[in-house]
């Protein structure tokens, strides 16, 4: 399914913010355990820049938009 997502990864403090469009599987809607799992699988891989040279990072994923899961549209995952 196509879904897109509000990617924010923070450096040391300073906020990158970018909106990406990806292809990824369905989501367990209603199984928090398993939300949060597919998110780890299937959004976690797009957040970040590749630069590995921080002191202290975090990834922030908010869904904005899913035309086949609208269920999922607000719902955030973040990784620190």
């Amino acid at each position: 399914m196509q879904i897109t997502v509000k990617f924010t990864d923070v450096y040391d403090g300073v906020e990158s913010v970018h909106t990406d469009t990806v292809e990824v599987a369905p989501a367990a809607v209603g199984d928090e355990t398993a939300l949060r799992e597919w998110a780890d699988e299937v959004l976690f891989e797009h957040t970040g820049s590749g630069n590995f040279d921080h002191d202290h990072a975090g990834y922030f994923a908010e869904v904005v938009a899913c035309g086949d899961q609208p269920d999922l549209i607000g719902e955030t995952f973040e990784w620190i």
